[in-house]
């Protein structure tokens, strides 16, 4: 009976410091939400155009003129959040002064863009918030 209670104990010990070296081995990061790497606001910027370019097909030209709006928008929707950081009471109205930059990001990229581009990126939208709706009503079942 000691034989076994010793080897639990040796196995126990084994298993933890094994444990204890894989966890020190992992590169610690910064990390924002969901576990995702922080992104700067270039990276941010250049995120948009890409999504946008994959659904739009952009010119070199749209691509420039997006990208410094998506900047602007995301230095404007940084600044509001820092501005209000740590006021839970103030919740609403950071979210209709981000609502206002996203409302004029659009405005601003509607007006660069094609007829045509437009429509694409208005069905693409529309085919967006449906799934979305999909998903939520999957969830209340």
């Amino acid at each position: 009976m000691k034989k076994i209670i010793v080897l639990a104990a040796c196995f126990f010990t084994l298993a933890t410091t094994v444990t204890a070296q894989e966890n020190s081995a992992k590169p610690v990061k910064s990390e924002g939400r969901k576990g995702q790497q922080k992104l700067t606001l270039e990276q941010r910027a250049q995120k948009i155009v890409d999504k946008m370019n994959a659904e739009v097909t952009l010119t070199d030209d749209q691509k420039t003129k997006i990208h410094g709006f998506a900047l602007e928008k995301l230095a404007k929707v940084d600044e509001v959040r820092a501005k209000y950081k740590g006021q839970p009471d103030k919740k609403e109205l950071v979210k209709t002064e981000v609502a206002a930059e996203r409302n004029n990001f659009r405005d601003q990229t509607k007006a660069i863009l094609t007829a045509e581009q437009n429509a694409k990126l208005k069905a693409k939208h529309k085919e967006m918030k449906a799934a979305g709706k999909a998903n939520s009503l999957e969830l209340n079942d």
